[in-house]
């Protein structure tokens, strides 16, 4: 029997919301083309024209590192303006849209989601190195720091491992030995 992989039948880019807009679709001269659908936009020309004067505010270096509040009704066009504005200044510039919901969720902090945006904005990543031990815990030594006026701080923890390849001490942060003490780690 012969096996064969079915290629899928479905678009494998995603298209997402606003991807049509291109631009703000302004002239040279700032004024909005007469085309009907013009960097992607379809009528606004009033707000088109008010964000291509504040990209050459940004150009010329008088709006630099200052935030534009774009306010309306739902559907009004406003995250396609922001787009526009972001596509006109050049690839450079991210495009990082938020909604009220995502910021307001339960399950997120409003901190954690706001300061996700912001590296994703300037472009930030955070990158994590894991490291695993395994073997068998020989010994849990908690290093307490010398009494001060308010009692002794557990400073660290020492963890000795029994592996395969001999035994490995790790000093650990204390928040790990309140983890093995709920775990109910013993020696």
């Amino acid at each position: 029997m012969r096996i064969e992989e079915v290629e899928s039948t479905t678009r494998s880019q995603r298209i997402a919301t606003h991807t049509h807009i291109k631009g703000l679709g302004l002239a040279e001269d700032g004024e909005p083309v007469a085309d009907a659908v013009a960097g992607g936009f379809v009528g606004q020309d009033a707000a088109r024209e008010a964000c291509g004067l504040i990209v050459e505010m940004i150009r010329s270096k008088k709006m630099a590192g200052r935030a534009l509040l774009l306010a309306g009704a739902p559907g009004t066009g406003k995250t396609a303006l922001a787009l526009g504005v972001a596509r006109e200044l050049g690839s450079k510039v991210p495009f990082c849209p938020m909604v009220g919901s995502e910021v307001y969720s339960t399950e997120v902090k409003k901190t954690e989601v706001l300061m996700e945006n912001f590296r994703r904005a300037i472009g930030l990543r955070i990158k994590e190195n894991k490291e695993v031990y395994e073997g068998e815990v020989i010994e849990i030594t908690p290093e307490e720091s010398a009494s001060s006026g308010y009692g002794k701080v557990l400073q660290f923890v020492v963890v000795g491992l029994k592996t395969v390849k001999g035994t490995k001490q790790l000093k650990l942060d204390p928040t790990i030995y309140d983890s093995i003490l709920k775990e109910k780690v013993q020696v």
